[in-house]
């Protein structure tokens, strides 16, 4: 009898206590994963994964692998599992149409695409002000961030200088949104602009 009830406890599909959160950002640098890792430490809802985006870092790359991993892992979006796709658009306007067709492809509505114009350094930027001035390029912007944190490098992780600002760099990301309402996005015509205040709300939100 006991044996039946041992099998038949192991049939039962437990629910999970935490959602699963995957990321997967361009390989160049380390600066998009050192500052979401902070988010972990502050959850109690939802285990944060990063994804290895081996040496193919081309957004259609990024796709592949992060729907290959999602059903590797067996993610369930009606259990709370997510997945992010963090990408620089740098400006370039083939690109923004391949992000924007891929974007339009996904059947997964758990996988979401998280673009900034020209990189992601525009989110830091923002919690130090608002600023819709065109940036040539990443370099521009790290220039211009460089002013707030002088030390700044790609593979520092700055979310202690940045995280008493944080309503700071949401409140300026959905001004930008709003400036460029007009405008279709992702699109070369919105720069600068990011979606890393939403992803970051979100993770605020559901860390609780």
């Amino acid at each position: 009898m006991a044996r039946n009830l041992e099998v038949k406890k192991r049939g039962n599909k437990k629910r999970r206590q935490k959602a699963v959160y995957l990321i997967i950002a361009e390989g160049r640098n380390k600066t998009e994963t050192l500052y979401l890792t902070n988010f972990q430490d502050q959850s109690k809802s939802f285990i944060i994964r990063f994804v290895k985006a081996g040496s193919n870092t081309d957004v259609e790359s990024l796709y592949k692998t992060m729907v290959a991993k999602w059903k590797e892992l067996g993610l369930d979006a009606n259990e709370g599992d997510k997945g992010f796709i963090v990408i620089d658009m740098d400006n370039d306007k083939q690109k923004a149409e391949k992000i924007a067709t891929l974007i339009n492809k996904n059947s997964n509505d758990a996988i979401s695409f998280v673009v900034s114009n020209p990189t992601f350094e525009i989110w830091f930027l923002l919690h130090f002000k608002y600023t819709t001035k065109f940036y040539k390029d990443g370099n521009a912007v790290i220039d211009d961030l460089k002013k707030y944190i002088p030390s700044y490098d790609k593979n520092v992780d700055v979310f202690q200088i940045c995280e008493c600002s944080l309503s700071d760099a949401i409140e300026n990301s959905k001004k930008i949104e709003a400036f460029f309402s007009s405008s279709g996005w992702p699109s070369v015509e919105c720069n600068p602009r990011t979606d890393a205040g939403r992803l970051v709300k979100m993770l605020m939100d559901n860390s609780q």
